[in-house]
Formats: C-alpha cells, sequence, structure tokens
C-alpha cells in the first residue's frame, strides 16, 4: 500500500520501533515474535459505534480486523483498548480526547458519524495518530481516513442489477450526496444491457415513497444506498409479489439491517466492504511506527487510504437469489482488477 510513511520521525517511540525493526534486519533473520516484542510498547484504542460489538454491521466488522492483529501479534487488553460510544456528540468527542489524553498511540474511530468529534480531537492533539473509518470528510496530518470506492461499489451494483432485470428498469435509491455516482451506476447496467433504463431517486427523507416511486415506474430491481434505517429494504419487501417480484442490492456491513427476515426473498446481493482489512492495515502501520497517508483530496488536506476493487478491498457477495449472475458479476470484478475496464 502506498502512504505508509512516519509522519513525527522524532517522536520517542516511534524512533524505538524503527530503530529496533533495523536492528532485526542487521543481525539476522526477522521473526514474527520480534515483531510482536517491538508492538509491546505502542498503545492502540478503537472506539466502536452504538452497539459496538455483536451489531452483525460495521462495529463487527472492525472487530474482526481487531482480533486477527491481536492473534498476529499477541497482543492483549494493555496494547489494544476497546470502547462503544453511547451515540451522544458530546460522548463521540470526550472518549476521543480520553484516549489521546491517556497518550495512546492511535486512536480508531469506527463510522462516519465520528465525523464531527473527530474534526475536534484530531486538530487538538497533534502528537497522537488518529483514524476514521469508512469516511473521508476530516482532514488533517495525524489523521488516516480508511475509505471504501463508491465509484467501483457503484458499477458492480450496476453489473448485477442488469443482469438480473427481467424488466429491463433498474433503479437507484440513495441520500442527495451520492448523486454524482450514478453515472457509475450506469456504466455498470450498459455494460451489461445496452437498452436498460435506469432510474434514479436521490432524497434525503421519505426515502420509503421513493422506493415505491420507482416500483411504479416499472423498476424491478433496486439498488440501496441508503445507510440510516431499513426503510428501502421494509418498503421493496412490502411491494415485492409472486407475480410482480422486485429485488434489493445493499450494502455491507453499513446496512446491518439486511440480516433481517425482510431480505431473505428480495436480497440478491451488497456492495461489500471489507472494514476489517481498513483496521488490519491501520493498527499494523502503527504497530511498526508508521501510519497511512496516501493522499484522498490534496485540495482540503484529506489523507488516509481508498480501498478498491483493484487491491481488494471492496467487492460483491451474492445471496442464493443472486448466485446465478455470480459469472457476469465475478467478469465484471476481473475487468476492475486488470484495469480493463474502470468505473467513470
Amino acid at each position: 500500500m502506498n502512504g505508509l510513511v512516519s509522519l513525527r520521525a522524532a517522536r520517542f517511540l516511534g524512533l524505538l520501533t524503527t530503530l529496533s525493526l533495523f536492528l532485526a534486519f542487521l543481525t539476522g533473520p526477522f521473526e514474527a515474535s520480534d515483531a510482536a516484542d517491538a508492538a509491546v510498547s505502542i498503545k492502540i484504542a478503537i472506539v466502536y459505534d452504538v452497539g459496538g460489538r455483536g451489531d452483525h454491521g460495521i462495529n463487527d466488522s472492525a472487530a474482526r480486523g481487531v482480533d486477527a492483529i491481536k492473534k498476529k501479534f499477541g497482543l492483549t487488553a494493555l496494547s489494544v483498548r476497546e470502547l462503544v460510544t453511547n451515540g451522544s456528540e458530546s460522548d463521540r468527542e470526550s472518549r476521543l480526547q480520553f484516549l489521546a489524553s491517556a497518550n495512546y498511540n492511535l486512536v480508531i474511530a469506527v463510522g462516519a458519524s465520528f465525523s464531527q468529534a473527530m474534526g475536534v480531537v484530531a486538530v487538538a492533539n497533534p502528537n497522537t495518530d488518529f483514524s476514521l473509518i469508512n469516511d473521508a470528510s476530516v482532514g488533517n496530518l495525524n489523521l488516516s481516513d480508511m475509505v471504501f470506492s463508491n465509484q467501483d461499489g457503484a458499477y458492480l451494483a450496476g453489473v448485477l442489477a442488469a443482469s438480473a432485470t427481467k424488466s429491463k428498469r433498474v433503479g437507484i435509491v440513495a441520500p442527495s450526496s451520492y448523486a454524482p455516482y450514478l453515472d457509475d451506476f450506469k456504466s455498470g447496467v450498459v455494460s451489461i444491457l445496452p437498452k436498460a433504463i435506469v432510474l434514479s431517486q436521490f432524497v434525503d427523507k421519505e426515502v420509503g415513497n421513493a422506493s415505491r416511486v420507482l416500483a411504479a415506474q416499472g423498476v424491478d430491481i433496486i439498488f440501496s444506498e441508503w445507510m440510516s434505517s431499513s426503510e428501502v429494504e421494509d418498503t421493496v419487501a412490502a411491494l415485492y409479489t409472486k407475480a410482480h417480484p422486485i429485488h434489493l442490492i445493499g450494502v455491507n456491513p453499513d446496512q446491518y439491517f439486511l440480516l433481517g427476515k425482510n431480505s431473505q426473498k428480495i436480497l440478491i446481493g451488497a456492495v461489500s466492504k471489507h472494514v476489517d482489512s481498513a483496521v488490519k492495515d491501520v493498527m499494523s502501520a502503527a504497530l511498526n511506527g508508521a501510519t497511512i497517508i496516501d493522499v484522498l483530496d490534496a485540495k482540503i488536506g484529506i489523507f488516509g487510504h481508498m480501498y478498491t476493487v483493484k487491491d481488494g478491498g471492496e467487492s460483491m457477495a451474492l445471496t442464493a437469489l443472486g448466485a446465478p449472475y455470480s459469472i457476469k458479476v465475478a467478469a465484471a470484478i476481473a475487468k476492475l482488477k486488470s484495469g480493463k475496464v474502470k468505473a467513470p
């Protein structure tokens, strides 16, 4: 991964870690135990969003990354601290500030809901490294925003929608902020079905009605980027009939509600963000005295990493209903990885 560099080379702990790794390289083979020993002095904390572990969503995905790193480096709760916010803005900020004040080397926040608090705390604590998972709206030199390609996700959703539609009419429901990715969705659709009709509803409220509008226009596959509630899923499930089936493509793990009963008869697949990989990468970097600072937006100073299909950070998961379209989806993934096709 590009962008792994030391931001504060003069920091004492960072120098010790870097020096120990360098000496190990000079004096003999580098063993896993050496890495674990070097990591002992590094303290990492992660603050989960509301619900914490067991939410069947983004928190659980992040936790899998934490567990993998703890196992790899033999870390305990003394080196990795886990907290959960109660959801209030004051709680988010106070927990992040508490961890920074307690001299944790890296403080990770899970989810876009931490963006406001992170914008305050990262600036106030320049000697602490922070990471914000699944959001790229906050910029600071000591902050790594770990995000996922909306372009790739929308393209794959378009491929799946076009592969599955019987009416040759597909649609997308999303907040207005997602409107720039409509072209990516369309690109995926036309790569499979050039004459398909693509309809969209970009709304910030009354999202259930938006789904009904698309259904009334003959859409039989809806790609939902609505994260804050299960309203789109519930509406599509209510509209589904054997005579006029309508199916859904979602986003995992953001839409934790996709595991509910309503999804069983309508869900054909979900764009999958490998949040565990993001957590593993940013933790591994910290344990090696480095940070991840690919330039995401030079104009406003956003740094971190953008995960794509090409680097394995994003994919499409199919349900049993979506399995018949696996060959076309796999072909699209292969083309994205090879560079033969690029989402607009």
